[in-house]
């Protein structure tokens, strides 16, 4: 069995800071050997702040990341692209489909695990303002009042090592060969601050990550290029306004196998007071349809009017796309909502439109209008 090597690249056009809405480009490339599949992580510490240059995140601030995906919070959007494939995937609202994952999957023992810790994950909303204040710093002793080396503060910024839900950490197959498909490119747009901090007074909360580096894990290349499979979402928002509402898009993708959708309301996304990654219920709906043609190019038409069995379908589709852990007394109990439909086969939609109708009964969707979450299921090959 050939060695295995871990590698640290730091940001192409590195910094000593990166900021809410900065892009940050990762370039991997490790001649002659192969990338080993789900071994690439990013790693960094966090400065939080109650304000735009206030005072830094205590207990009393009460401002929080959202628990069930910790600093994956931080991180917007990723696009992977390769040297001989080009763009492989571009992942929009990467932290809400996060949480769309982990409240669907994850009980609050399952949060106590070493991998979640290390991501800023907990089992309570609390574990979200925690993991954003300062920590003690290793080099202090307990007998002295200030750090070795000299005087100041005996804590440091927090640390963090989240693994990406990237298409290269959800592959199935051979490892990926450098020396046949040439360099990989991580790159990734962090959260605006409203958007991934909540909570507390202080409408414009801030925060800037310092140490950013990709880690990722190789072997020697032994010749040759299997077939890869990867799983992949796409991404599709619009907003429910009306008491009719129709949604149609068309994904560009030619093998996807299901749709999973979760809600939150307009006026929660951009107020600081509240999580803007919540799974709201779509409010005394009546019926939910989805319209499509499939691989024999037959139109099928579902309709879906009990919330137990939109909520069913819904978990299906996660578990589709490769999340076999779900569970709906797992989101009942992370008081989650989400509806979907999984397909019985991989469909090209490339070349159609997927339609979804919305029915809801009180036309108080009006004054209060839902974004609407759409992500689409992918399997992507090499």
């Amino acid at each position: 069995m050939s060695a295995i090597q871990l590698h640290r690249v730091i940001p192409e056009s590195s910094s000593e800071t990166y900021l809410p809405y900065q892009s940050v480009d990762f370039l991997i490339d490790s001649k002659g050997r192969k990338l080993i599949k789900g071994s690439i992580r990013i790693e960094g510490s966090c400065q939080a702040s109650v304000s735009v240059g206030g005072d830094r995140i205590t207990n009393l601030s009460n401002v929080k990341i959202e628990n069930h995906i910790g600093f994956h919070a931080l991180f917007d959007s990723f696009t992977v692209e390769t040297e001989g494939a080009g763009v492989l995937e571009n992942l929009q609202n990467y932290g809400r489909h996060m949480n769309m994952i982990s409240r669907s999957s994850n009980t609050s023992d399952d949060l106590l695990s070493s991998q979640y810790v290390a991501e800023g994950r907990g089992p309570v909303a609390q574990n979200g303002n925690y993991v954003l204040q300062k920590v003690a710093d290793n080099s202090f002793i307990s007998t002295r009042t200030t750090p070795i080396g000299g005087d100041g503060d005996s804590s440091v910024d927090p640390s963090f090592s989240i693994r990406p839900s990237v298409c290269f950490n959800r592959a199935a197959g051979d490892d990926y060969s450098f020396s046949k498909n040439g360099f990989i490119r991580v790159s990734c747009i962090l959260s605006p601050a409203i958007q991934a901090l909540y909570g507390g007074a202080a409408a414009a909360k801030d925060y800037l990550l310092t140490n950013l580096a990709l880690r990722y894990q190789t072997r020697e290349d032994d010749g040759t290029q299997g077939v890869m499979m990867m799983k992949s979402y796409i991404n599709v928002v619009s907003s429910v306004q009306s008491t009719s509402t129709t949604v149609s898009a068309r994904v560009p993708s030619k093998s996807v196998n299901g749709v999973a959708i979760s809600f939150i309301a307009q006026s929660d996304v951009n107020d600081g007071s509240r999580n803007s990654y919540e799974l709201q219920n779509l409010p005394q709906w009546e019926n939910i349809e989805f319209l499509f043609n499939n691989s024999l190019n037959e139109y099928l038409t579902y309709v879906v009017s009990d919330q137990s069995d939109a909520l069913s379908k819904g978990l299906e589709a996660m578990e589709s796309a490769g999340h076999s852990s779900v569970s709906s007394k797992t989101l009942k109990g992370n008081k989650g909502t989400i509806f979907g439909l999984k397909f019985s086969e991989y469909i090209d939609l490339s070349n159609q439109r997927f339609t979804t109708n919305f029915k809801v009964g009180s036309d108080s969707i009006t004054n209060n209008p839902m974004d609407c979450h759409l992500f689409f299921s992918t399997l992507l090959t090499m």
